[in-house]
């Protein structure tokens, strides 16, 4: 295991050289007033910007050559990059890819908590907290946010952090895109996507299909997504943008292992899930419509959306199966010129869950009992305030307050156990404050905010003697985060660099507990102590050569109860390391990069540990072949070089079943063609 090491620390080494292997032009530094560039933060939901905002943000913007000749098959290649989120691509569709940010979200083993997600503009997170991104192209993904603290003042419930996805293209001119991919373990996947104008509408679609056979038994799958956005002016200062999106799938679930069966043999299931057939069959989609209005120094925006969500997951222990609606409207008032900044909001959600669930039979078909049958219904209120006060032109000051209010009820449908309906309420107040110092080169911002989390509707529903009804000991959790940093660039060096440093207290933090038979149900732990740092470091010296690196480092301790005091939190790497080279030459591209992470724990009392690795990844091909009146993009990936067996994902508290391997040496061809 030395050798991947060693390779990892040389490739740190790279990337943090070439500040240093270039003479500083001090003439220039003190000549040139460089800042950061006023791009407005659209998941902060006020008018801060990458040169103010006052808390840790990262913002890529993906290159047309990204776009077209990286893989589209997990957001794990789009997210990686970018230090202070933890993301998991399991390899197979059934459960999604699980994403953490300073750990908030952690203990998710299907689906997204802890984490406010937007794509294209519509909340992929519901009321209750929870969140699919199975409707996320990572083909078309060209710009993406991460706020990584507490955000609770901007979103409210479930958001330790928030992530902002845009497929939008930066081109206005009209284009035409036709993409296939071929690769191991019988993986094919195509797309179509298109930019024009109609009269006076603006319009981007996509259309895409993935399948399958899978590295690992019992995982195949296929999955199609489509996506439209229209927009157009209403008047100068008005207007109107209309996104839908949406998905189908059908997947089998290999679910994870216990150690033996993983150092045996990776490529297994495990045995009780390919028994019962288990896997996922879901459809999903939404709709949203936004208004905006420029006033003389203000802006308004109204959006109303809807989501509906089936499901059907023969599991072990029982076949679930939900109808889910879910909408909202979001508006805000922002002032954004004069001394002093902000904006006002108010957002209203709602959430039916139609759930049943019955017994399963040995093929995975839905047995003759119902064991649940309950209608869930969420409903959530609240506003906010946020307000920017720039006392000089580098010094400003910030604070923000929000106010949440959210029921749940289950009606219980099932009467001959017992009526077990029953009703949740939940409250919280969110307060920011912020203040940075723009030195020129560099932002220098210390921030304190807060976040809470509830239950989500599932969890509720999964209590641990399995009745139905909610579990009513479970509590929301809690974060106070504080955190001191700076951003900026350095042009006589050509670096860019981000820095953070936190400290998060969560009280009441949902842990989650798996039984042998897959059920899993929720409990309050206790408190968390979260600290950490986050680096950033690219340097690019000249267009063709980009060297990057990112190093996140965590110390997330639990200490209460008592039983647990002094442990690890589990799921999360203590280091994780990331560098990239990238060059271009007579129009060939490439990019190498490596991840490193050393062992971590995955279970709260800390018995058990997943093995730590380093992938190295190689991404080749070129920006352009024309040919009459189109363009011919090829390219060529391998994903783990150096074929490291690793667990690319784990199953917190999972019982003895914890590792959900990562597949070996593969690779992958493709080809764009554009008119």
């Amino acid at each position: 295991m030395r050798h991947r090491h060693t390779l990892f620390v040389v490739l740190l080494l790279l990337g943090t050289l070439p500040s240093a292997a270039q003479s500083p032009d001090t003439t220039a530094a003190d000549s040139v007033d460089v800042r950061l560039p006023e791009v407005t933060i659209e998941a902060a939901r006020v008018a801060e910007t990458e040169g103010s905002a006052p808390f840790a943000v990262t913002i890529q913007r993906r290159t047309p050559e990204e776009v077209a000749l990286t893989p589209g098959t997990s957001l794990d290649d789009i997210l990686r990059p970018l230090n202070g989120i933890w993301v998991n691509n399991r390899h197979h569709f059934a459960l999604g890819e699980r994403i953490s940010v300073r750990g908030a979200g952690y203990r998710s083993n299907f689906g997204v908590r802890g984490v406010q997600i937007l794509y294209d503009g519509l909340p992929l997170t519901l009321p209750d907290g929870q969140a699919f991104t199975d409707v996320v192209d990572p083909a078309v993904i060209r710009r993406a946010e991460l706020i990584r603290s507490p955000a609770s003042v901007f979103w409210g419930n479930g958001s330790g952090g928030v992530l902002f996805l845009s497929s939008r293209p930066a081109a206005e001119t009209p284009s035409l895109r036709a993409r296939v991919q071929g690769g191991s373990f019988g993986q094919w996947q195509g797309l179509l996507e298109g930019t024009g104008t109609s009269g006076a509408w603006r319009y981007h679609g996509y259309a895409s299909g993935v399948q399958q056979d899978g590295f690992r038994a019992h995982s195949q799958g296929y999955r199609l997504r489509g996506g439209a956005t229209l927009s157009r002016a209403l008047g100068p200062r008005t207007s109107l943008r209309v996104v839908a999106r949406g998905d189908a799938q059908d997947t089998e679930n290999p679910s994870s292992l216990t150690l033996q069966q993983f150092r045996e043999n990776p490529s297994q299931a495990r045995p009780l899930f390919q028994q019962f057939n288990s896997g996922k069959t879901s459809e999903q989609g939404q709709l949203g419509v936004t208004l905006d209005h420029d006033f003389e120094g203000a802006t308004f925006s109204a959006t109303a959306h809807y989501l509906h969500r089936s499901l059907d997951n023969p599991l072990p222990f029982g076949y679930v199966t939900y109808a889910r609606n879910s909408g909202g409207g979001r508006f805000t008032l922002q002032r954004n010129t004069g001394r002093i900044e902000g904006g006002i909001g108010l957002d209203v959600g709602a959430q039916f869950d139609d759930r049943t669930e019955f017994t399963v039979t040995e093929n995975g078909e839905v047995g003759d009992s119902i064991t649940l049958n309950q209608l869930e219904t969420i409903l959530s209120g609240s506003a906010f305030g946020y307000l920017r006060f720039n006392a000089t032109e580098r010094l400003s000051l910030t604070g923000g307050l929000r106010a949440d209010g959210l029921q749940f009820e289950a009606d219980d449908q099932l009467l001959s156990d017992g009526d077990d309906s029953g009703d949740r309420t939940f409250s919280a107040w969110s307060p920011t404050l912020g203040l940075s110092y723009d030195v020129g080169p560099a932002l220098l911002f210390a921030h304190y905010s807060t976040a809470y989390e509830t239950p989500t509707a599932s969890e509720l529903s999964n209590r641990q003697d399995q009745q139905g009804g909610f579990n009513q000991s479970i509590e929301p959790q809690r974060t106070q985060g504080f955190e001191v940093g700076a951003r900026g660039v350095l042009p006589p060096a050509s670096l860019q660099f981000d820095l953070a440093l936190y400290q998060q207290r969560i009280e009441n933090l949902v842990s989650s507990q798996r039984l042998s038979s897959g059920y899993q149900f929720y409990t309050n732990l206790g408190e968390n102590e979260h600290r950490g740092l986050e680096a950033s470091l690219t340097w690019m010296p000249t267009d063709p050569v980009e060297v990057a690196a990112r190093y996140t480092g965590t110390q997330f301790t639990i200490e209460a109860p008592a039983a647990l005091d002094g442990n690890q939190v589990p799921g999360i790497p203590s280091h994780r390391g990331y560098v990239h080279l990238q060059l271009e030459q007579s129009g060939f591209w490439g990019r190498l990069s490596a991840e490193a992470v050393p062992d971590y724990h995955v279970n709260n009392e800390n018995t058990a540990e997943a093995p730590g690795y380093t992938l190295l990844d190689l991404r080749l091909g070129h920006k352009g072949l024309p040919w009459q009146s189109l363009t011919f993009k090829p390219f060529l990936t391998v994903d783990n070089v150096l074929d490291e067996r690793y667990a690319a994902s784990v199953v917190v508290n999972g019982g003895g079943e914890f590792y959900e391997p990562g597949p070996g040496r593969s690779f992958s061809l493709g080809l764009n063609v554009s008119l």
